[in-house]
């Protein structure tokens, strides 16, 4: 379905798929332009994007609420980092 679908096309929806939300946001010129840098980056759609820096933060806040730690490991396994989300 595409991403700008409406509430008038629920009637042309299987049950199969999912409602779709439209949301409008406000973001600084920075924000949009590193949304725009990783669409670029990895060739999918701004919608896509968005939906993958929201999985990754739900998964981010469901661990560190369960206590565990997110890590970063640099490329040569020489340095470890903490990520602190507040």
């Amino acid at each position: 379905m595409p991403e700008n679908s409406t509430d008038t096309d629920a009637a042309v929806r299987t049950q199969s798929e999912p409602s779709i939300t439209r949301l409008s946001v406000n973001i600084n010129e920075d924000t949009a332009a590193r949304l725009r840098w990783y669409k670029e980056h990895k060739g999918i759609s701004i919608t896509e994007t968005v939906r993958r820096a929201v999985a990754l933060l739900d998964l981010v806040e469901r661990e560190t609420a369960d206590g565990s730690e997110v890590l970063l490991k640099s490329r040569d396994g020489k340095s470890v980092r903490q990520l602190w989300l507040v």
